[in-house]
């Protein structure tokens, strides 16, 4: 079986965080994984106050996604508002 690559997306008031257990459950599997926080949630930089818009808070997602090759496909992960 191939190596799958899973995007974990947090939802509301989470961050990156709280994918600890399924990310260790997927790694343990031979999968890669990819759990990033949004702008103003988990270790991101960005302030809530500096968030103009819903755009900007999946600015990191959105900006990881445009980097990957185009042949690369993921298996993209939410919850909640993510």
């Amino acid at each position: 079986m191939s190596k799958k690559h899973f995007v974990l997306v947090h939802g509301a008031c989470h961050g990156a965080w709280c994918w600890y257990k399924v990310a260790y459950l997927l790694k343990s599997a031979g999968n890669k994984v990819t759990a990033l926080d949004l702008a103003a949630s988990g270790i991101h930089s960005k302030q809530v106050h500096e968030l103009r818009s819903l755009s900007d808070h999946f600015e990191p997602l959105m900006e990881f996604m445009a980097s990957l090759r185009p042949e690369e496909k993921v298996i993209l992960v939410g919850h909640s508002m993510g």
